[in-house]
């Protein structure tokens, strides 16, 4: 029953994603003239694209059940992927000028060595090694994380300092969805390393990433509502 509803939970969530991630893409055109939320846009449907394929993978292998090193190095490796995504699409909408070429050499980098690094450990290595690979992928999540949080709080005080009431609200959203999405990436790793063959916490997990992804999804097409007040703001206020 738990095996039943865990493939079950895996099949309805990755096609939600990728419903998620076409619907983004269907909206993309009509934001032409905003060359830094159409990019987020496509990003954020990266992101959902990424994390659909992964739990199809998943039901399609089953390696839950006969391989939990292989299953955990496709988690790692579709984390890690979504991660550096939502990353890229959220902090640029804070400040359009974060994505340089040196935030994307170090995020490319970091995935050119971790992402091997998993599937190696699974397949040659031990469970502990395969733990000591994840290490690559929390010391990229935290870096990550620290570069939204500082340029959130930077953007923010000018905003304020600015009187931008206007995008309030944006921001407020903006901040919320990366409290979930760290939370529940860097827990979802931290959570696949203690619990590698066990069914049941990977449907309960399942079941709060639907909840997490709705609200970003619902997010990130409501700041289209607002993208003129906020790209203008944003823009003047990373200056």
């Amino acid at each position: 029953m738990d095996e039943q509803l865990y493939n079950l939970t895996l099949v309805i969530v990755g096609v939600l994603d990728l419903a998620m991630a076409l619907g983004l893409l269907i909206n993309n055109y009509a934001y032409r003239h905003y060359p830094v939320y159409r990019r987020s846009l496509r990003l954020t449907a990266l992101f959902f694209a990424v994390f659909g394929i992964g739990l199809l993978l998943h039901y399609h292998f089953q390696w839950r059940m006969s391989y939990p090193l292989m299953a955990t190095a496709l988690s790692a490796t579709y984390f890690h992927i979504s991660g550096v995504a939502i990353t890229w699409s959220h902090t640029s909408l804070l400040n359009p000028r974060y994505l340089s070429g040196r935030v994307v050499a170090r995020d490319v980098a970091f995935l050119v060595v971790g992402l091997p690094a998993y599937w190696i450990s699974a397949t040659y290595g031990s469970l502990l090694t395969l733990h000591y690979s994840l290490l690559i992928f929390l010391a990229h999540a935290t870096w990550m994380s620290f570069d939204f949080y500082t340029t959130y709080f930077r953007v923010s005080r000018r905003l304020i300092a600015m009187k931008q009431g206007s995008v309030e609200g944006f921001m407020r959203w903006m901040l919320r969805s990366c409290h979930f999405i760290i939370a529940f990436g860097i827990g979802s790793i931290v959570f696949t390393s203690l619990f590698p063959v066990n069914i049941w916490p990977y449907t309960v997990l399942l079941c709060i990433s639907t909840f997490v992804f709705v609200y970003i999804y619902y997010s990130i097409s409501e700041y289209g509502s607002v993208v003129d007040s906020a790209t203008n703001a944003t823009e003047d206020a990373a200056v």
